[in-house]
C-alpha cells in the first residue's frame, strides 16, 4: 500500500507567486515607511534658516539677554521660550531633511549640531525656571538669574560662533 504525504508538496508557480508577493508587499512597505518631507525643504532653504539663526537670531538674542532681560518680566520671557523653541524646531527639520537627502548636518557636523541644539535647549530650560519663579539667589541673597541665563547664552554663543567661523572658512577655500 503506498500512502502519499501531501503536507510538503511543493506547487513551484504558485509558491514563487507568493513569494513575490510578499517581497513587493514588503518593499512597498519599506517605501512607504520612508520619512517624507515637505515640499518646502531644500538645501538652500535650510541654509537661509541656519544663516538667519546665526545672524539676526543670535544678535536679537544676545541684544534681549544683555541689555533687556528682567526676570519680572514674564512674557519678554515666554516670547524667547518661543522664540528658541519654533527656531530649534526649524533647525531640527532642515537636519532631518539634509541627513535623510545624503547632505550633511545642519550645523557642520554632528558633534557641533548636537552641542548648538543642547546649547539652544538649555538656554530655553534655564529661561523656563526663572519664568516658574525659581530663585537664584546672589551673595548677597538677592533673586539674581542674569549672570545663569548669560552664561546658557554665552555657550550658545560661543558654539555657533565656531559654526560661522568654519562657514566662513569653507566658502573662502571654495
Amino acid at each position: 500500500m503506498k500512502t502519499t504525504d501531501t503536507t510538503f508538496a511543493f506547487n513551484f508557480p504558485t509558491a514563487a507567486a507568493k513569494v513575490l508577493l510578499a517581497m513587493t508587499l514588503l518593499l512597498a512597505s519599506g517605501f512607504s515607511m520612508a520619512k517624507t518631507h515637505p515640499s518646502y525643504l531644500t538645501p538652500s532653504y535650510c541654509n537661509s534658516v541656519v544663516e538667519q539663526f546665526v545672524d539676526y537670531g543670535m544678535r536679537s538674542l544676545g541684544k534681549y539677554v544683555n541689555e533687556n532681560f528682567k526676570p519680572e518680566y514674564k512674557g519678554g520671557i515666554r516670547n524667547t521660550i518661543n522664540f528658541l523653541e519654533q527656531r530649534s524646531a526649524w533647525l531640527n527639520e532642515c537636519n532631518d531633511y539634509l541627513l535623510d537627502s545624503g547632505q550633511s548636518y545642519v550645523f557642520y557636523d554632528q558633534k557641533n549640531t548636537r552641542d548648538i541644539f543642547a546649547a539652544i535647549d538649555a538656554l530655553a530650560k534655564e529661561l523656563q525656571l526663572v519664568r516658574e519663579g525659581v530663585e537664584y539667589p546672589d551673595d548677597a541673597g538677592n533673586n539674581n538669574p542674569t549672570p545663569f541665563i548669560k552664561s546658557r547664552f554665552e555657550t550658545l554663543a560661543e558654539l555657533v560662533d565656531q559654526h560661522h567661523t568654519r562657514m566662513l572658512m569653507k566658502k573662502q577655500f571654495q
